[in-house]
């Protein structure tokens, strides 16, 4: 088993990675751990590199393995890396209650283009997923 969590930077990724985490104490395998930027720059903003420092040290603890690109469509790029690594099981974060699942979004994208991984959305604190 090969689990995938993909992160932001920000501090609820850390929920992310504990469920990445918690999939694979129960069922032994690897856990990777994806930061995608959209563009050239993986440091796009002043404070992502403290963010993904911090982010990067927990999965460590968490013995995952960590992996940061840049890309111009962030969905591909995922889903190629699953390809690529052979991951059984994704765990992503939930868009905002207000964003709408359509085909451009980067979730909806993931689910389809890789039926064969198991997929996990984590709801955000406080949000059910309807």
């Amino acid at each position: 088993m090969k689990t995938l969590v993909c992160i932001t930077p920000q501090g609820n990724s850390r929920r992310l990675i504990d469920k990445g985490f918690e999939a694979v104490a129960s069922n032994g395998g690897e856990l990777h751990i994806l930061y995608v930027q959209k563009g050239t720059d993986i440091f796009a903003w002043d404070n992502t590199p403290e963010l993904l420092q911090k982010l990067f040290d927990y999965a460590s603890e968490k013995s995952g393995i960590i992996h940061a690109i840049c890309a111009k469509d962030v969905s591909s790029a995922i889903k190629d890396f699953i390809e690529n690594e052979v991951i059984t099981h994704i765990v992503l974060g939930a868009p905002p209650k207000d964003a709408a699942i359509t085909p451009e979004n980067v979730i909806q994208k993931i689910i389809e283009s890789t039926p064969q991984v198991d997929v996990i959305i984590l709801e955000r604190e406080g949000e059910k997923i309807k």
